[in-house]
């Protein structure tokens, strides 16, 4: 078609970064608005549908434009996409939980406690205290490996419905 197989993959990491930094917005955004922790764990199911509509898209459009469509085709582009969201996604939770806002999660944690078990308000306050509340960026790491495994198995699905069947 008049598009280049390089260039339809620097395409995939510009709706990937794209899309990274949409994911940071919503989670930043959802932090800073103080929402409550329903509608917070709420965006997240929202960010992995848009994240699914993205890898299906992307690799409908592969296979237009290449003509084409294997299943390493089809989980590089799941792995470009989630791997870079993750990426982005990791890192801004890292900085946030360390510099902006250290106790984000443990609000957040005593938030859903009080909302739907207040008889354990008082263990996991407990808890709490004797966690070790040191932050490493292997958790990034750890967490982008996630990103990317969700990514391949979504494109994996994605890719064998799509697949050209070669005869």
């Amino acid at each position: 078609m008049g598009v280049s197989h390089k260039n339809f993959l620097n395409y995939i990491l510009g709706v990937a970064i794209v899309s990274g930094i949409a994911r940071v917005a919503l989670d930043y955004l959802s932090r800073m608005l103080d929402i409550s922790p329903i509608l917070y764990y709420c965006t997240f199911l929202i960010a992995f549908i848009l994240e699914i509509v993205i890898i299906v898209f992307l690799i409908k459009k592969y296979k237009a434009v290449k003509g084409s469509l294997t299943l390493i085709d089809a989980i590089k582009t799941g792995v470009i996409i989630m791997g870079t969201i993750g990426l982005f996604y990791c890192s801004m939770a890292y900085v946030y939980d360390t510099y902006i806002d250290p106790d984000f999660v443990s609000n957040m944690t005593l938030k859903v406690t009080e909302r739907f078990s207040p008889e354990q308000l008082d263990q996991v306050k407990e808890n709490l205290k004797n966690q070790d509340t040191s932050k490493s960026y292997i958790g990034v790491i750890m967490y982008t490996i996630w990103f990317v495994f969700v990514g391949a198995v979504i494109s994996l699905i994605a890719g064998s419905v799509y697949k050209t069947n070669k005869e």
